[in-house]
């Protein structure tokens, strides 16, 4: 290793050491446990120091000469000022502690949850971890009080009144739950600090109805901070009218491929209605788990047999039943990838079940949400070949780099959940006209999330205009499309939902750009583990190495 290389890998421990110490939730997440006992600092004061520090750490990447660097080490510097700039950018545009009460909610009910089921880790450690956060989180919200200011926009108070709502239920189902397993004193000591933390969101839920009133400001990221993302962030030549564009030409082509499909299956049906017909064909409630188990089985056992992708010795995934206390913000299931810095290569997708207390209309449309077109899609969307064996193969590759190790471009992950449903289809997996029919549809889902997301952050489109396209156009259920919008506005997502189907494109043109370069040779198995291989840059980071 040269004197250049060692000196950015210690600059760049330096400044892994700055983010996970900024963000302990964060770090808990990625699976470091050196700041698990911490929420952070989060006063004003100390996000204009951490300003001031990231200005330090990108005037020292832009000091090191890249043309001293080989070709690992060019990737870590440009992942360092990629991940310097942008989170910079956010901190000075977004000012997250003055106007995004929502995340702070969220972020206590993650600092909680993830130390609830850190692998690897006894459950008094655990407890433990959990009672030190769980008396900072006072402190916490009263902080939070402190740095609001009007420039907040209503409905992200409205948001984080809904997310108070869940929080509490959370507090009151899932730590009692999690504590039955512990010895008394330590029962007693987390039921204290739960209720010191249920007092204090009492009192700023009462804040938060007061303070809505003198919220006026607007979630729209702006054009500029929109196109900086497009630019610096996912490495994108277009702006943000040429996102739009781009939208509106891939809804108008998935909207005429669906209808032409389904006008081909049946004449006499609209599309909306055949899917729903679609629906009819789900599991029991007590069959979901069993149902999603198998697909997942069927999943993989494609990959093999197709020899689609590299499944590495040691990678395992699993379908289990969502903890009850998470069921509020997930009202079909989560999947948790394999953290990058914890140990193993394991991952789980968890199925919320089906709560037989329950009316039974909501019971039944439970159950067709759940239909088997969609458990066959999700399933090798988030496991065989999707998330978790991208995941696997981003551990794996990035072993000596810390900087890849926990750099992850949305364009590439989100890209290669979408791509791997065009590569099952392609494949074989997905002949079933009821799951093509499913999956015609979801891809006219994805192409609306590019005109909504550049649409309220760009184009001054309103929550409202937003829900209804989605309910119009793509035909969900108005309180999912009021669900998918509302994370659209968030303050770290602008640029994220158009990042699939902009991620799966990229892969596209990769792939055909790779197999004529490599003629005889090519094999999708080749290109998928050559295209894994460097952990999760940006997809143009990716085609500069795999083209040379």
């Amino acid at each position: 290793m040269t004197t250049t290389q060692t000196e950015l890998a210690a600059l760049i421990d330096e400044y892994l050491q700055l983010v996970f110490a900024a963000d302990p939730i964060e770090a808990s997440q990625l699976g470091i446990r050196d700041y698990d006992s911490t929420l952070g600092d989060h006063s004003a004061e100390a996000y204009t120091e951490e300003i001031a520090k990231r200005q330090v750490f990108l005037s020292r990447f832009h000091a090191i000469d890249p043309t001293l660097l080989d070709a690992d080490a060019r990737m870590d510097h440009q992942l360092a000022l990629i991940d310097v700039r942008t989170s910079l950018r956010r901190l000075q545009d977004r000012a997250i502690w003055m106007c995004a009460p929502y995340w702070y909610v969220e972020q206590l009910g993650t600092a909680f949850s993830v130390l609830m089921r850190a692998d690897g880790q006894s459950p008094i450690a655990q407890a433990e971890r959990l009672w030190a956060r769980l008396r900072l989180a006072p402190r916490y919200l009263a902080t939070v009080q402190t740095n609001l200011t009007a420039i907040t926009a209503p409905l992200h108070v409205e948001m984080a009144l809904a997310a108070v709502k869940g929080l509490r239920h959370f507090l009151a189902t899932a730590i009692p739950g999690f504590a039955r397993q512990l010895e008394e004193t330590l029962q007693k000591d987390l039921a204290h600090a739960t209720a010191a933390v249920q007092s204090a969101l009492d009192e700023f839920e009462q804040f938060l109805e007061e303070f809505h009133a003198h919220a006026t400001g607007s979630f729209a990221c702006g054009p500029d901070h929109f196109d900086y993302l497009l630019k610096y962030f996912h490495l994108l030549d277009l702006d943000h009218r040429q996102l739009h564009e781009f939208g509106l030409a891939q809804m108008a082509a998935d909207r005429e491929a669906l209808e032409d499909y389904a006008r081909a299956l049946d004449p006499t049906r609209s599309w909306m209605e055949q899917i729903e017909r679609v629906k009819d064909n789900h599991p029991q409630g007590s069959e979901f788990l069993a149902t999603y188990h198998a697909e997942m089985v069927r999943a993989r056992a494609h990959c093999v047999a197709a020899e689609l992708i590299t499944l590495p010795e040691g990678e395992e995934a699993d379908v289990k039943w969502l903890p009850e206390y998470l069921r509020a913000g997930a009202p079909l299931g989560l999947m948790f990838t394999t953290p990058p810095f914890a140990p193993g290569l394991h991952s789980d997708l968890v199925i919320t079940s089906l709560d037989t207390g329950a009316p039974a209309d909501q019971q039944r449309q439970h159950m067709r949400d759940n239909c088997t077109a969609f458990a066959r899609s999700i399933t090798l969307h988030e496991i065989y070949p999707g998330h978790h064996t991208q995941k696997v193969h981003h551990k794996l590759a990035t072993a000596t780099s810390p900087m890849r190790r926990y750099f992850s471009s949305p364009v590439l992950v989100e890209g290669w959940g979408l791509y791997t449903e065009d590569l099952m289809e392609e494949t074989g997996f997905m002949a079933e006209p009821g799951v093509r029919l499913f999956k015609l549809r979801n891809a006219l889902w994805r192409s609306a999330r590019v005109v909504v997301d550049s649409g309220l952050h760009t184009r001054s489109m309103r929550f409202e205009e937003a829900v209804d396209l989605m309910v119009s156009e793509v035909h969900l259920d108005r309180r999912m499309a009021e669900g998918e919008v509302r994370r659209y506005t968030t303050h770290d997502n602008p640029t994220y939902p158009s990042a699939y189907l902009l991620g799966k494109t990229a892969i596209h043109d990769l792939r055909r750009r790779w197999q004529a370069q490599q003629g005889d040779d090519y094999s999708l198995k080749s290109f998928h583990d050559t295209l894994l291989s460097y952990g999760s840059p940006p997809v143009r980071l990716i085609a500069a190495r795999m083209l040379g």
